[in-house]
């Protein structure tokens, strides 16, 4: 295929997704369709395979958005209804043989056609990333984004830090598999990223890029959903609700706030916690809007998606910063609170709307400035250009 020919057997429409219509985006994009031309047509990049946390499919519409032709392409769509505008979904063939068919019709359609792949959570296109090698034979540019599990050094965080993901997990993570992500990054890879700060110690030289997020979708939701009377909701005149929703919540510290909100609610007996698990992400901004407080990571140290949607959403956050970490990027107006000091956090919140108030209207700000899709991808192609020798805006 050559010049600004669209790559064949696409799942769904070609056109990209609409633009939401919520509240505004954040200052205009700096990039437009000429900032992404590579070679005299669109730069075309391809996400995948795995999706976490929307990352993928998040950032190849933020790069479409910005000029490119990005894809996202899945192997499965997850139960929380997110994958790739690309789907082959393995689940539906029958045995290894059919599933490995898939893998490899995949690659040779899409090899040729993409100028960069931006690979998620240690899984490429094809087993064992066999395509690797071969992508960089053909000349193609490849990252490697690291997301927790996939690559966190469980003993380092267990010996280095008294919170840890891991402090609480029944581990999951192969150190050996681990270890040969890392060895195949640092050989092949053009670029490696990792999404949250304390990720940084497990994979030496690489850097962050920041988590993408839809904050015109969760800033609608949380206008549309205001919460009534604010003024007395405080746990005795009016409700207060706390929101959670993990994913796992050994890693979460999930145990600590059921234990904290119940002990909260002899003291304020309109606080409910309010839990959301394994249900489609669509709904997440209309959980977070109906939420005065939501309680993010507690063990991590640093902050992740749902939290960076509470923020959008223009709700008070609560979760764990490492102290080590405060101070290397922008820190976000949080409530900062450990396992210990939860309980004593909440109170203070339940009983102070004004401030809460305020740190949902600082949070919105902080989320669409550092966080917002249209922001996070005007990075990415200007680090993509870069790798490929290109200056944006220029037909390279």
């Amino acid at each position: 295929m050559t010049g600004g020919a669209q790559p064949a057997g696409r799942s769904g429409p070609d056109a990209a997704p609409a633009q939401h219509r919520g509240a505004p985006r954040p200052e205009p994009l700096e990039a437009s369709p000429s900032s992404a031309l590579y070679r005299g047509r669109p730069l075309r990049v391809l996400h995948g395979v795995y999706e976490i946390a929307g990352q993928g499919m998040l950032l190849a519409r933020a790069l479409r958005e910005a000029g490119c032709d990005a894809r996202c392409l899945s192997y499965k769509v997850d139960w929380d209804g997110r994958g790739g505008d690309i789907v082959v979904d393995l689940d539906r063939r029958r045995g290894e043989a059919l599933k490995g068919a898939a893998m490899f019709t995949a690659f040779l359609r899409w090899a040729a056609f993409f100028d960069v792949f931006h690979f998620h959570f240690g899984t490429t296109i094809l087993p064992r990333q066999w395509d690797v090698p071969l992508l960089r034979r053909l000349g193609k540019k490849i990252a490697f984004h690291f997301h927790g599990c996939d690559v966190r050094d469980r003993a380092h965080m267990l010996r280095a830090h008294r919170f840890s993901t891991c402090t609480e997990c029944d581990p999951f993570c192969r150190p050996r598999r681990q270890r040969w992500l890392l060895e195949q990054a640092a050989r092949y890879g053009d670029r490696v990223f990792f999404s949250t700060l304390d990720l940084a110690e497990s994979v030496p030289g690489a850097v962050p890029l920041p988590l993408a997020v839809d904050t015109g979708r969760c800033a609608e939701a949380g206008t549309r959903l205001a919460l009534p009377e604010p003024g007395r909701r405080d746990g005795v005149r009016g409700p207060v609700v706390i929101g959670h929703a993990p994913t796992n919540r050994l890693i979460k510290g999930t145990c600590f706030v059921v234990a904290a909100v119940e002990r909260l609610r002899r003291e304020f007996p309109l606080v409910e916690l309010r839990m959301m698990e394994r249900r489609p992400w669509a709904g997440v901004p209309e959980f977070l809007a109906g939420c005065d407080i939501v309680v993010d990571q507690l063990l991590m140290g640093w902050y992740g998606v749902l939290a960076i949607e509470g923020m959008a959403t223009g709700r008070a956050v609560v979760l764990r910063l490492r102290d080590d970490l405060r101070g290397a990027r922008p820190e976000p107006p949080v409530v900062n609170a450990d396992p210990a000091t939860l309980e004593e956090a909440l109170r203070a919140l339940i009983q102070d709307p004004a401030r809460r108030s305020a740190l949902g209207a600082a949070g919105a700000a902080f989320a669409r400035q550092h966080h917002d899709t249209q922001v996070v991808g005007r990075q990415l192609l200007h680090i993509y250009m870069g790798l490929l020798g290109a200056r944006a805006g220029a037909e390279a």
